[in-house]
C-alpha cells in the first residue's frame, strides 16, 4: 500500500464518512472479515438481517403489510433466505403503481436519495433508497468488490461513464470530493467519435492508471479502436467492466487488447454492487452479507445451481424504500462448487439482460447504449423504451408512454424526446420516436434495450492522414 493509498484508506476515508453522517469504511471492515467466514456464519447473518427487515416492512410499510396479509403469510413465516419464496416477487410494474405505498411510515424524508435507472431491458424506474443502504453498505460493497481487482482507495483510475450534468445528483459536492480523493478521472462515453478516441487513448496513457473502470461496450468501444487503429496500447492495470451484460468476444477483446483478465461487476442503481469477479475469475461472488440474490423460474421457486433462471434480490439493509424479491429483469445461475480464492460467498455466472451493441453516427460517434440518458426516461412517464438502428443516418426510438399521460401529453413528450436524441446522436442523424402500446419481446421473451443492424465503420489507422 503506497504512502496515498494509506492516507486515503485511514484518514481522507473516514473524514468523508464524518463529513456525510455515513460509515461507509466501518462497514468496509466488516466486509473484508466476513469474506472469508464460512457460509454457515453469512446464512446466519443473512437470517438475523432478513427478520429484522421483514419485521419492519410489516409494521412500516403499507404495501408489504397487505400483500403479506392478502398472502397469509405473518411476518414471523419469513426467517431465512429459503422462506421468501412464500412471498411474491417485485416487479417493476409494482413499484411504479405503489410506489407511495412502498415508503416506510416514519421514515424521515431527508434521509431518501431519489433513484431512477433506465433499465437493461428497456424499462426505465424511479426509486428512493435510503442514505445508509446506498452510501454506507452499497459504497463498501463497492470498494470492497475493486479491492479483489487489486484496487485500494486512492488508487489512480480511468473511468468510463457519461457525464451527468452538475447538481443532477443529490449529494454531488461530496460526489465531486470524493472522486478528487480517489484520484478519478473521467472519459465521457458520449463523446466516443473517430476524432476523440486518440485524445481518449492518449489520455489514459499519460495517466499510467492502476485501472479502467466503466460500461462494458464503451471500454470495448476503446479497446475495438485501439486494435483497428493500430496505436499502441495504454498500460490500464486492472479493467473492471459492468453495467451491461459482458459477452465472450467483448472479454477475449479486452484481454488481447490490454493484456489482462477482466472483472466483470454486476450491480445496479436499485442495489449498488451485487456481485464481482474476483481473481480466479470463475463467476461472481455475491455480497450475501448485505444482499440475499434468488435464481428462480416463471413461478419464483428457487433453480439448482447451473441452471439459468430471473436474478431476484433483496437488500437487507434498505429501510426507507424496501425491495423484497426485486425482480431485476436479468437472468443468471449459481455456479456449483467452491471457488479456488477461498471465500465461500455463492458466485453467479454471466448475467443475461444487458445488451451491448453500439449505436455508429456518419460523423464517427460511437454510443454505447448506457450513453443514451435513457435514465431519465422514468420521470417523463415512460413505461418501457428502445432503440432501433437499421441506417448509419437514422435511429428510431420506441416509447409506451404511462397509462396517466393524455394523447397530447404524449404528443408533446414525442416532441421533446425527438429534440433530446437529436442533440445527443448528431445532426447527421435523422431521430423518429414512435409511441406505441407495446414493445414486443425476442421469441426468447426478452425486451431488448438496442437493436443494431449497422456495422461499424472501419477505424483510420494509427498514422493515416485520411482525417487530417
Amino acid at each position: 500500500m503506497g504512502s496515498y493509498t494509506w492516507l486515503a484508506r485511514h484518514v481522507l476515508a473516514p473524514g468523508m464518512d464524518l463529513l456525510r453522517g455515513t460509515h461507509t469504511i466501518r462497514c468496509l471492515k466488516d466486509l473484508e472479515a466476513s469474506q472469508w467466514w464460512p457460509p454457515e456464519r453469512v446464512e446466519q447473518l443473512q437470517s438475523e438481517r432478513l427478520r429484522r427487515l421483514i419485521h419492519h416492512a410489516y409494521e412500516r410499510v403499507p404495501y408489504y403489510r397487505r400483500l403479506m396479509d392478502d398472502s397469509g403469510v405473518s411476518p414471523d413465516a419469513v426467517r431465512t433466505a429459503s422462506d421468501l419464496a412464500k412471498l411474491p416477487a417485485l416487479t417493476k410494474v409494482d413499484i411504479r403503481e405503489h410506489v407511495g405505498e412502498m415508503l416506510a411510515e416514519g421514515f424521515p424524508r431527508r434521509e431518501l436519495l431519489d433513484g431512477h435507472t433506465g433499465g437493461s431491458t428497456g424499462t426505465p424506474l424511479a426509486f428512493y433508497s435510503s442514505r445508509e443502504a446506498r452510501l454506507s453498505h452499497g459504497m463498501a460493497r463497492s470498494l470492497r468488490a475493486l479491492e479483489w481487482a487489486g484496487l485500494r482507495p486512492g488508487d489512480r483510475t480511468v473511468r468510463v461513464i457519461k457525464r451527468r450534468p452538475a447538481g443532477a445528483v443529490e449529494g454531488a459536492p461530496f460526489e465531486r470530493i470524493s472522486h478528487r480523493l480517489n484520484r478519478e478521472s473521467f472519459e465521457d462515453c458520449a463523446e466516443f467519435s473517430d476524432s476523440s478516441l486518440p485524445l481518449v487513448v492518449e489520455h489514459i496513457e499519460r495517466l499510467r492508471p492502476r485501472a479502467l473502470r466503466g460500461y462494458a461496450s464503451a471500454v470495448c468501444i476503446i479497446a475495438e479502436f485501439i486494435r483497428d487503429s493500430g496505436m499502441p496500447s495504454p498500460d490500464v492495470g486492472a479493467v473492471v467492466v459492468g453495467g451491461e451484460q459482458v459477452f465472450a468476444e467483448q472479454r477475449a477483446l479486452l484481454r488481447e487488447v490490454f493484456r489482462t483478465e477482466p472483472f466483470s461487476r454486476y450491480s445496479s442503481f436499485e442495489n449498488f454492487d451485487i456481485a464481482m469477479e474476483c481473481e480466479a475469475h470463475t463467476g461472481m461472488h455475491v455480497a450475501a452479507e448485505d444482499l440475499i440474490v434468488e435464481i428462480v423460474d416463471d413461478g419464483g421457486h428457487p433453480v439448482e445451481p447451473g441452471r439459468q433462471g430471473r436474478v431476484l434480490v433483496t437488500s437487507l439493509h434498505e429501510y426507507g424504500m424496501p425491495l423484497i424479491r426485486y425482480d431485476t429483469d436479468d437472468e443468471s445461475s449459481f455456479v456449483p462448487g467452491a471457488c479456488a480464492c477461498g471465500r465461500a460467498l455463492p458466485r453467479l455466472s454471466d448475467v443475461v439482460g444487458k445488451t451491448g451493441n453500439t449505436i455508429f453516427t456518419p460523423s464517427g460517434k460511437r454510443l454505447s447504449p448506457l450513453t443514451l440518458g435513457s435514465s431519465g426516461l422514468a420521470p417523463l412517464g415512460i413505461r418501457q423504451f428502445q432503440f432501433i438502428q437499421e441506417e448509419l443516418d437514422r435511429v428510431t426510438v420506441k416509447v409506451v408512454p404511462g397509462t396517466g399521460l393524455s394523447d397530447a401529453e404524449a404528443q408533446a413528450l414525442s416532441v421533446r424526446l425527438k429534440a433530446h436524441y437529436a442533440r445527443t446522436l448528431g445532426d447527421d442523424v435523422r431521430v423518429d420516436v414512435v409511441v406505441v402500446d407495446r414493445i414486443e419481446p425476442t421469441p426468447a421473451g426478452k425486451h431488448l434495450f438496442l437493436i443494431s443492424k449497422v456495422s461499424p465503420p472501419p477505424h483510420p489507422r494509427a498514422g493515416s492522414t485520411e482525417n487530417a
